[in-house]
């Protein structure tokens, strides 16, 4: 009884915060960065990146290759598709495993709940944070198409190095553009934002290499 008790008394707290909290989603919802202007010479050759503040290219949702999509997914949030903004199943498991390990060894955020947090929240952390980034994952999932939050959080994430989004990842890294990159390099890149140090491709070859066999 105490159980059902709980349970109800947390969907009843989830309900109220949901139709309570406000928060400007149109950051999310309209999502416009600021994106950096590529000067080139007469030949189409680049002279220079001029940007404010980050180094930011943007790719359009139909630009990123379908390869990719699936290596984020399996990486990220292998229910992405089927959720609608937050995966118990996932955020169980985590807290199961970092219990065992007794320290963090693994995440229950989706997708959703990242892009949330990138751009609407403090990275401060918190049982009451946690809340608000699940209740606006919700939320989101109600305004935006899955493509479309998949976009948004692949432009909005840092690859390391000062590359912001998968386009200018891309670029810097591998000096190609996201319909020229291999497989291989597709999952390296979705594997940076876990770790952007420790798995650059430049400086750590065998770490990257080795996380993007994982994900593949």
């Amino acid at each position: 009884m105490l159980v059902i008790i709980f349970i109800i008394a947390l969907f009843a707290a989830f309900i109220y915060a949901y139709n309570e909290i406000q928060i400007d989603m149109d950051k999310i919802v309209n999502y416009n960065p600021k994106t950096t202007s590529v000067i080139l010479d007469y030949e189409g050759n680049k002279i220079a990146n001029i940007m404010e503040g980050k180094h930011r290219l943007y790719a359009k949702y139909d630009e990123i290759p379908g390869f990719l999509i699936e290596a984020l997914v399996a990486i990220e949030d292998t229910r992405f598709f089927e959720h609608d903004g937050v995966n118990p199943d996932a955020i169980i498991r985590a807290a199961v495993r970092n219990f065992k390990a007794g320290r963090k060894v693994e995440g229950g955020s989706t997708v959703t709940q990242q892009l949330v947090k990138k751009i609407l929240l403090s990275p401060k952390k918190s049982y009451t944070r946690k809340l608000k980034e699940a209740i606006l994952s919700v939320k989101v999932e109600n305004e935006l198409t899955k493509e479309e939050i998949l976009e948004r959080y692949l432009n909005v994430i840092s690859f390391g190095s000062g590359y912001y989004g998968v386009k200018t990842a891309a670029k810097g890294f591998f000096h190609k553009n996201l319909d020229e990159i291999t497989i291989k390099e597709a999952a390296m890149l979705v594997g940076l934002p876990n770790a952007p140090s420790k798995f650059n491709p430049i400086r750590h070859l065998d770490r990257a290499l080795k996380r993007a066999n994982t994900i593949l």
